[in-house]
């Protein structure tokens, strides 16, 4: 008697999406579909490679939130946060100052906001406004520009908002010096503040 035949795969055919636009960086996507047409693997791909672990090898750890920024410059805020975190941990500092604190809140939400503005008005709004089988000559920021400029100028407005209050927090709006061990290394001057406040409404609003 003949041993079973183990069972020959399912047929699948492969759809890469390569690139994915509406992503801030690099990546694509991967179907494999079954003879039916229904999808068997859905993979997003996201390569990344920086080479940031070997760059801040042998330099003072203070750097070390300066350097990682540089990850990206759409969201630095989030890589410069994430590594300050590290190096309090590495000086021993259990817990900031609440003004350091709130300082360092407000700067990931002026980053959040500015990120967020960018994604939803410039990379996806586009979809939602003409759909998705429309002409991709139009279906980008330029066209919300020419068809909708009240919305697209809301969105470069919240995003301008977001990194104000980053260059307030840091001194720059991309690639700041705010964090520092333990704490911050400016305070938030009450003129700074005054001249977020004046928007503030709008923002809120939109």
């Amino acid at each position: 008697m003949e041993p079973d035949k183990p069972a020959s795969p399912p047929a699948t055919r492969r759809i890469a999406i390569d690139p994915v636009t509406r992503v801030e960086g690099h990546g694509k996507i991967t179907l494999l579909l079954d003879e039916n047409n229904h999808i068997v693997e859905a993979r997003l791909h996201i390569v990344e490679f920086r080479g940031f672990e070997k760059f801040i090898q042998g330099r003072p750890y203070w750097e070390v939130p300066f350097f990682v920024q540089r990850l990206c410059g759409i969201c630095p805020v989030s890589h410069q946060l994430a590594a300050a975190k590290a190096v309090d941990q590495i000086v021993g500092v259990l817990q900031l100052t609440p003004t350091a604190t709130k300082l360092r809140r407000l700067l990931h939400f002026g980053q959040i906001l500015q990120s967020h503005a960018l994604h939803f008005f410039h990379l996806s709004s586009p979809d939602f406004l003409f759909g998705f089988g429309s002409d991709p000559a139009q279906r980008n920021i330029v066209g919300v520009l020419e068809q909708y400029p009240e919305i697209a100028l809301k969105g470069v407005k919240l995003r301008k908002f977001g990194q104000q209050i980053i260059e307030a927090v840091t001194g720059k709006r991309i690639h700041g010096t705010g964090t520092v061990p333990g704490g911050m290394n400016k305070p938030l001057t009450i003129p700074e503040r005054d001249a977020l406040l004046a928007d503030i409404d709008n923002i809120l609003q939109w």
